[in-house]
């Protein structure tokens, strides 16, 4: 059989494969999975995933992630109303074309059309196969767009008691750390800001993780100037029913 076809058929998925979430859960397992040690294809999988959540920060890459965000605040009205930026666009095009279509116009009209149409044609025609590269031209040096997470440690799930603090791995770069509490509605109940990887949970916030309430947070890497570096995934935690919370005998 071809080498090729012996690769193929070894990094063919099978029944007993393992999902990403189960790889995923395999990250910080202190042993690695039985079917994993004997499977080429999970094995290769892991890797790649170890890879990604261990990968390093380009260099100036903040300087790419502040662009965006600039970017982003510059077109937030636009977001936000999908609406009134499409009528905009809309009225700008039936003013140009009011314009185009004038008497006075309708001289240059057709010669320009013609002249619009040969450059579509053109451009289509002579594009490159290769797929555009998206860069944020900041400097001599092209920054790379890259997606920015912030990794967490706990708590997360079901607890049998209520946390003492929040705990997140550290990002490269991070001067400080702004951590936020919310409820499921995602309104704010806390927040903080703190240059360790861990921030303490007051007591009157302790309070207030009863059994059966679901509780939110989230943490965010700043640079020196206050700039976002990284984000975490919202985290979701929720004291059992059964178990004691902090809140006061009534």
């Amino acid at each position: 059989m071809p080498y090729s076809e012996n690769l193929k058929a070894a990094l063919a998925t099978t029944s007993e494969c393992l999902t990403p979430e189960q790889l995923e859960a395999l990250l910080d397992a202190p042993h690695t999975h039985p079917h994993v040690a004997n499977c080429p294809r999970c094995q290769a999988e892991l890797a790649l995933l170890k890879s990604f959540e261990t990968g390093s920060p380009l260099a100036d890459e903040g300087g790419a992630v502040a662009w965006i965000s600039a970017h982003l605040e510059r077109r937030l009205d636009d977001i936000k109303n999908p609406a009134t930026a499409s009528k905009r666009v809309s009225a700008e095009q039936k003013s140009w074309l009011a314009r185009l279509f004038a008497p006075d116009g309708m001289r240059w009209a057709f010669p320009a059309t013609a002249l619009a149409a040969l450059a579509i044609a053109s451009a289509f025609l002579l594009r490159s196969e290769r797929a555009p590269e998206l860069q944020a031209h900041l400097g001599d040096q092209p920054a790379v767009y890259r997606s920015q997470q912030l990794m967490t440690i706990g708590p997360a799930g079901e607890l049998e008691s209520v946390p003492q603090d929040l705990r997140w791995q550290p990002f490269s770069g991070a001067a400080t750390y702004r951590v936020e509490v919310m409820e499921v509605d995602h309104s704010k109940l806390w927040s903080a800001e703190t240059q360790g990887t861990s921030q303490e949970l007051p007591s009157p916030l302790r309070a207030k993780i009863v059994p059966g309430k679901s509780i939110l947070w989230q943490v965010t890497a700043l640079d020196v100037q206050g700039r976002v570096l990284a984000t975490s995934q919202v985290q979701k935690f929720v004291l059992q029913s059964g178990h004691l919370s902090d809140s006061p005998a009534q």
